[in-house]
């Protein structure tokens, strides 16, 4: 959530991702990501905020605001 809120406007990659928050030689896939994308889109629900997470489809994730 940290990587996706200090670049609000900015695309994060998942290998990015993967590399910042397990290392580079983890052996995590990207169905990881998906299972805490899903949590944390859950978790902003939750606190009925208007900002939720965005996938941009092969690239990665961004923040959104719902208007």
């Amino acid at each position: 959530m940290e990587m996706l809120m200090c670049t609000p406007t900015d695309i994060v990659t998942s290998d990015t991702l993967m590399e910042q928050v397990w290392g580079w030689d983890s052996e995590v896939s990207v169905n990881n990501i998906w299972v805490y994308i899903s949590n944390l889109r859950k978790k902003l629900q939750q606190l009925n905020t208007s900002v939720s997470i965005r996938a941009v489809r092969g690239v990665g994730y961004c923040m959104e605001e719902s208007r």
